[in-house]
This record gives C-alpha cells, structure tokens and sequence, in this order.
C-alpha cells in the first residue's frame, strides 16, 4: 500500500494510532504530523547559524593566531636584539657624552647668570625724574586735593538739606497733630 511505501522510504515517521483503519487515512494523518514536524523545524533551520558561525570563527581565528605569532615573534626578537644593544651601547655612550659636554653647559649656564644679575641690577637703579614730569605729578596732586576738598563739601551740603528737611517735616507733623488734637 501507499503507507507502507511512505514508512519504507521515510523510516523515521512514526505510526499513529487511528480511529479509521483504511490506509488512506492513516496515510494522511501521517502526512501531517510529518508535515507538522517539518513546518516545525523549519525556523531552526533557517535561522539557526551557529555552526556556520562557529565554523567561520574557528578559521578566523586559526588564520589570526597563525599570521600573528609568526609576525609578533619576529618582532620580539627584533626587540630583544635592539634593548640588548642599547643596554650596553648606550649607557656608555651617555655618560662619555654627558662629562664631555657638562662642562661647556656649565660654562653657559654661569654666562646666562651673569647676564640675569646684570640686569636686575640695571633694573633696580633709580633714575631722577624730569622737572616737567615732576612738575606734572604737582599739578596731578594739586587737582586731586581740590577734588576731595570739593567733594567733601558737597557731602556737608547734603547732609545739612537732609536735616533741615527731617526738621520741617518733624515740625509740620506736631502741628497737624495739634491742629487735630492727637495725643502723642
């Protein structure tokens, strides 16, 4: 029968048991569970990619580890070779260099200093002033005393009219208060 050839070319379909005996209901019914199982796992299917991922990613990083070891370990030879050079090379050369060349820097050094002290002393010289400019630091100080004077007047003037108003306004207030015979 049909059913027999399905579970002959689809072994892993399971038989379900049926109500109807005839085969091609049981056919069907079989047809749609395996339908309903395929249907099932199709968005796993599609959607899944890890291992697609995790394949690419292992070649990813076999081809990284593989071109970086080889350059860092060149690299670090490289690195080795040169800080060994220096270490030895370089300390000697500095210290030949550095008493060679001290003494010439000491010498400009104390050069610049005196210079420094020269000129702080031209600095700290004072020069008389001109007669003009003397005489204009007089008128200077003249006109600033007149300010003052000036100003210190106009506050007494202010001062005195603020009082002679309080007085007159005192005044004014005790008549008003005789004149409607308020108590105090």
């Amino acid at each position: 029968t049909k059913a027999s050839r399905i579970f002959i070319r689809y072994p892993n379909l399971v038989r379900l048991p049926t109500l109807c005996s005839c085969d091609s209901c049981r056919w069907r019914k079989i047809m749609i569970s395996q339908v309903g199982r395929e249907l099932y796992k199709v968005p796993l299917r599609i959607l899944d990619h890890r291992v697609f991922v995790n394949g690419e990613i292992e070649t990813f990083l076999e081809n990284f580890e593989v071109r970086r070891n080889d350059s860092e370990v060149e690299k670090l030879f490289q690195v080795t070779e040169t800080v060994g050079s220096l270490k030895y090379d370089l300390s000697e050369r500095c210290i030949a260099s550095g008493t060679q060349n001290l003494t010439q820097l000491d010498k400009e050094v104390n050069h610049l200093l005196d210079g420094v002290n020269a000129l702080l002393a031209k600095a700290k010289v004072e020069r008389t002033a001109s007669t003009q400019l003397q005489e204009a630091r007089l008128a200077r100080e003249q006109r600033r005393a007149e300010f003052l004077t000036n100003l210190e007047h106009g506050y007494r003037r202010i001062e005195n009219s603020f009082e002679e108003k309080e007085e007159e306004i005192a005044e004014l207030y005790s008549d008003l208060q005789l004149k409607l015979n308020i108590a105090k």
